[in-house]
């Protein structure tokens, strides 16, 4: 892919001079380990790919647990000696007098 520029090569080394120069006048004020930390910043961000970083590897699937066997409830007889409505009628009944207490 071509770029269109108005710098030719030959003038290429003397602008990036000059504009190095230009901006050490700025940097005066740090020190000379700010300034090479700078410089050091401004190599590796040009020289940083432009490609996105590897996408981290998905975790490998895990088999889903079978679900446990049936279990068998075996509930007693019913007495049938038992009326079940007066049963459940007396337990109601139960039920609210040890709330009212």
């Amino acid at each position: 892919m071509n770029v269109e520029s108005w710098i030719t090569v030959e003038e290429t080394p003397a602008m990036a001079a000059e504009a190095a120069a230009l901006i050490d006048a700025r940097l005066a004020r740090l020190t000379d380990a700010e300034r090479d930390a700078f410089w050091a910043s401004i190599r590796k961000a040009y020289n940083t790919p432009y490609n996105d970083p590897a996408k981290p590897a998905q975790p490998t699937p895990v088999e889903p647990v079978s679900p446990p066997a049936a279990v068998e409830i075996r509930l007693p007889a019913i007495d049938p000696s038992i009326d079940l409505p007066a049963a459940a009628l007396a337990s109601a009944a139960l039920a609210a007098e040890i709330r009212a207490a």
